[in-house]
């Protein structure tokens, strides 16, 4: 498998993973609303939290392929410790 098309399917999956985890906190937040009375308090904090937690896993795998990028180019001594 070209290793481009491997970086092409995980940003494809990152796409899924955030739909996921905003209908996952979104109903999660629903029973957790329904049963303590609150009116879409924890709906509203839980797809908040669960949206930075995906914005930091976005951000650690573009380190990761950048740090890829970098070792991969021509001339470069090799894997950085």
């Amino acid at each position: 498998m070209n290793p481009d098309k491997g970086k092409g399917i995980v940003f494809l999956g990152i796409g899924f993973e955030l739909v996921a985890m905003c209908l996952g906190g979104h109903y999660l937040g629903e029973f957790i609303d329904a049963h303590y009375g609150w009116k879409a308090v924890a709906s509203t904090y839980l797809v908040l939290v669960l949206l930075i937690a995906w914005f930091l896993h976005l951000f650690y795998l573009l380190r990761k392929f950048e740090k890829d990028d970098e070792n991969d180019k021509p001339g470069s001594p090799g894997p950085k410790p």
